[in-house]
């Protein structure tokens, strides 16, 4: 288990968040909400800390606030507030940029990330050229650049932060993969502060799948690569890669629970209680939208 950053201060809030993890939802009713109608989706939920919304969209919206919340008021470490607060602050910058101030998803009194020079640069070019995806793309890699240097304060941080390039960097290989222009796009999209070199990925953007794993063996992601490759081959989806990926960030994640000290367990629960309502949304959404059992089954992690 990695080190954490044992902060003495955070024992009383880690104590809370203890507790709370004890309510987290288990994947047997997730099991039975998939299972289950859409009319009998808040019956299911009585017995958890979501009941009593009568409008589940806005419940989850509610919750999600009420989380960030809880986080924002015990977190005194700057560099994990940051965490969170620069990716909803490059969100809302794309959203901006894009469609107009009105549509913004977070609220947020002030932008830090406007203030950075790679940004006002990319800000300047896109008012030049237009281009959304080549916006999108760049400032997400601004962001990792500045998330990669704040995270090397501490080791878990830095060692999370590494796995979180490698994966989306996994994610972009495979889609890129569905286009003419692959190593194109591949290129724009690629993550340098991840421990795969893009060259690696560009020499097997064009080998079959049911070869991939093999070319993979020697990497902590085979098991993603493979059974990703095969999900994919069979059922033109990403849906086994996209819930496989968030498994194996989650399950770093895990490991902090057997910290006393530090702020790495708060960190974490906000992520799995994200990632709860995150699924929560998915579900109810899949049964508003008939989507099958099996491909719900399959969008859900399993890590809790």
């Amino acid at each position: 288990m990695i080190k954490g950053t044992e902060d003495t201060r955070y024992a009383y809030v880690n104590g809370i968040v203890r507790a709370r993890e004890a309510r987290l939802l288990t994947r047997s009713l997730f099991d039975r909400l998939i299972a289950g109608t859409l009319t009998n989706f808040n019956t299911l939920l009585s017995d958890t800390p979501y009941i009593g919304y009568n409008n589940i969209p806005a419940g989850l919206a509610m919750e999600e606030i009420e989380i960030k919340k809880f986080f924002k008021r015990y977190c005194i470490t700057p560099e994990v507030l940051s965490f969170i607060d620069w990716p909803e602050q490059i969100h809302n910058l794309k959203v901006k940029l894009k469609q107009g101030s009105e549509d913004l998803m977070y609220l947020q009194q002030e932008s830090e990330v406007e203030t950075w020079h790679e940004v006002i640069e990319e800000i300047e070019r896109f008012a030049v050229d237009k281009d959304p995806f080549i916006l999108s793309t760049n400032l997400d890699k601004i962001l990792c650049k500045y998330l990669y240097e704040k995270a090397k304060f501490a080791l878990f941080f830095d060692e999370y932060f590494q796995l979180y390039f490698d994966l989306e960097n996994i994610r972009s290989f495979f889609r890129a993969r569905q286009f003419e222009n692959s190593q194109e796009i591949f290129n724009q999209v690629y993550i340098s502060l991840g421990s795969f070199d893009k060259r690696f990925f560009i020499d097997n953007l064009n080998v079959d799948y049911e070869h991939l794993g093999k070319n993979f063996f020697t990497t902590p992601f085979v098991s993603i690569i493979e059974k990703g490759s095969a999900y994919i081959k069979e059922y033109h989806s990403f849906l086994k890669l996209e819930r496989l990926c968030e498994e194996m960030r989650t399950g770093f994640l895990i490991q902090a629970r057997k910290m006393t000290f530090g702020i790495e367990p708060l960190f974490t629960y906000y992520h799995f209680k994200i990632s709860e309502i995150k699924k929560l949304r998915q579900v109810y959404w899949g049964k508003m939208n008939e989507v099958p059992v099996d491909e719900l089954k399959e969008s859900i992690s399993d890590v809790w």
